[in-house]
């Protein structure tokens, strides 16, 4: 019956239609005061839920750094009476799917279910929510998993440089380092410390939902009072906004390789700025549009100095980043880092032309329907707009605003945020002919 039930629950998901086109959102509130968003799918029998919560790893304390990563990694260890075979397994006969994930601003729990066993998965979410046992068997199991992860890390090119980055980036708050902690603190970290941080940042007031699927607004008003009744309201403040440090120049960490890897930031923009879609179209000319990006076209079809080079607009709650990488050999990494600040000028200074202006419009917004592929999907989609604060409104706006962006407008973001008195380069490797600036 088990296998049965997982059989049907995956089909179900491949046959979701898209929705972007006759996507209906309402806005609702909970009896207990828990406002969400849910789009009706009737369909087929299935129902996807996405809950943020709004703090993430920037809730721990310096002390025990790590603790909130730990603690999302034992939501699925056991709860209430059952343990974490036991509630594997109830999981698993009702077909039910959750997750558990957490990043520097937010907790993400995503939950999907069917219809018929809608009352059931709920219960057993509401325990992984309420009630973690974090037994210690369980604990010592995810924490080996855990110093692994974190002495992969140390040994990663990538992970070293973006550290070292976000080290000098952000030197006095909370995102200068791992989520993850160190592997000294998670040695320490006990039973008591994952309870701290469960009731820090698992806070019925600092939420963001979404549901998408086969359920009525009483029957989701009903599920959401009965999910979160239990939850504490926040206890703890949430980190102040930072300014980040941007102008270090050349940066280098010695690191054993035949190739060096390069992370580099700008200063950021706000996803409420009034140029942030002119900074979103001029990201993706840049080196957000993958092969038809500048950089990409420069570094590496022209002179094959990289396999890859990307950008991107990073927005966190407390500050705002303009990030890129890209790698190369010793021998050819400052020839490509000259090339990476020659088209940042070029940019900075004349814009962009009419031609690929269009190009990147076009497929901005050609691209973005292919993302409401299906409730899984939808809801994702749905909860992160509230996250950021957005209107729902914003699915129907969104392309009109990125095919409203001029090139006028290019040019003056490429102005403000292309500035070389605030930029970071991170090096990690042996490259050769480049030295530390500042």
């Amino acid at each position: 019956m088990k296998f049965f039930l997982i059989a049907v629950f995956s089909i179900l998901i491949l046959l979701i239609k898209p929705l972007y086109a006759e996507l209906n959102i309402q806005e609702l509130t909970s009896q207990n005061g828990t406002k969400f968003w849910l789009a009706q799918e009737k369909s087929i029998p299935f129902v996807s839920l996405e809950i943020r919560f709004r703090g993430g790893t920037s809730m721990d304390d310096n002390k025990t750094r790590g603790a909130v990563s730990f603690m999302t990694a034992m939501l699925e260890e056991g709860a209430g009476e059952l343990d974490a075979q036991a509630f594997s397994k109830a999981r698993d006969s009702i077909a039910a799917s959750f997750n558990f994930d957490v990043s520097r601003d937010n907790l993400s729990v995503s939950a999907r279910f069917l219809s018929d066993t809608r009352e059931e998965a709920i219960q057993l979410l509401k325990q992984a929510l309420t009630t973690p046992r974090f037994d210690q068997e369980a604990m010592e199991r995810v924490r080996k998993q855990i110093i692994s992860i974190i002495a992969s890390n140390q040994k990663n090119q990538n992970k070293i440089a973006q550290s070292k980055l976000y080290e000098l980036t952000f030197p006095d708050h909370i995102y200068s380092s791992s989520g993850l902690g160190s592997t000294e603190k998670i040695t320490l970290l006990n039973g008591n410390d994952l309870r701290q941080a469960h009731k820090v940042a698992i806070t019925r007031d600092r939420i963001s939902v979404s549901i998408v699927g086969d359920i009525s607004e009483i029957q989701a008003i009903e599920m959401l009072d009965e999910l979160l009744e239990n939850l504490p309201n926040s206890s703890k403040l949430l980190p102040k906004r930072v300014r980040a440090n941007l102008d270090l120049g050349t940066v280098l960490v010695d690191y054993p390789s035949p190739q060096s890897v390069a992370f580099f930031t700008f200063k950021g923009i706000s996803r409420t700025d009034q140029d942030f879609f002119a900074a979103f179209v001029m990201n993706h000319i840049l080196g957000g549009g993958g092969f038809n990006s500048r950089l990409m076209k420069k570094i590496r079809e022209e002179r094959g100095l990289t396999y890859s080079v990307n950008t991107s607009l990073a927005q966190y709650d407390h500050a705002e980043l303009y990030l890129g990488m890209f790698q190369s050999s010793n021998d050819k990494i400052s020839e490509a880092i000259g090339i990476l600040k020659k088209e940042i000028a070029l940019l900075a200074n004349n814009g962009v032309n009419q031609e690929e202006l269009e190009e990147a419009k076009k497929f901005l917004i050609g691209a973005y329907p292919l993302r409401f592929d299906g409730n899984v999907r939808i809801a994702n989609i749905l909860a992160g707009m509230q996250f950021m604060g957005l209107d729902k409104e914003y699915i129907k706006l969104r392309n009109v605003m990125v095919s409203g962006v001029t090139s006028e407008d290019v040019a003056r973001v490429a102005k403000r945020l292309l500035s070389s008195k605030e930029f970071t380069l991170v090096v990690v490797g042996k490259p050769e002919g480049l030295k530390a600036s500042h």
